[in-house]
């Protein structure tokens, strides 16, 4: 399996971290450095994420929020009061339409959105934060934002730099790949 099919199994990260693990191995003794360099950068980002995934999870759980939950509710925050339809929502955050039904179903339940007809288009629901959902989110981003700032904290800001261009150059490559 190369690493560009293991990429596609993201659901997944142990599996993905064992297969480059056993690849790491074989190129170690089989293969050149770049190779090995490769794979190895690969193991360091998925293990970097599965680290950032559950320190994110019991940070947002402490709030009563999972990281999908905060991603809609940060959406929404962002404008102003001027709401999002559904499916605008559910592009941004790059989920299926059942998945953002799902989502706000949840989110509506825990009084967090209110769903409102869009007055021209009945088939468009506008998405808008509740009061609740406004007063949480003015109390936790910035404990969010002071809590980010930790995170990365054992970066110096050349580091952050360099980091962020790394990632976007990554990334960009990944795009024009998939």
């Amino acid at each position: 399996m190369t690493c560009h099919s293991a990429l596609r199994f993201v659901g997944n990260a142990s599996i993905i971290y064992g297969l480059l693990l056993r690849g790491l191995t074989e190129i170690t003794h089989n293969d050149s450095s770049s190779n090995y360099l490769s794979v190895r950068a690969m193991i360091e980002l998925i293990a970097v994420q599965d680290i950032l995934d559950d320190v994110l999870e019991m940070h947002f759980s402490q709030y009563g929020l999972s990281k999908a939950k905060f991603n809609a509710l940060i959406q929404l925050y962002m404008t102003g009061g001027q709401g999002l339809s559904q499916s605008e929502l559910g592009k941004m955050l790059l989920v299926s339409r059942a998945n953002i039904t799902r989502l706000i179903d949840r989110l509506e339940k825990e009084d967090l959105v209110t769903r409102e007809p869009d007055p021209k288009d009945k088939r468009v629901f506008q998405l808008y934060l509740t009061e609740r959902a406004t007063a949480l989110m003015n109390f936790f981003v910035p404990v969010h934002n002071q809590y980010i700032l930790k995170l990365v904290s054992i970066l110096n800001n050349s580091e952050k730099e360099l980091l962020i261009s790394l990632l976007s150059k990554l990334k960009k490559g990944l795009e024009l790949n998939n």
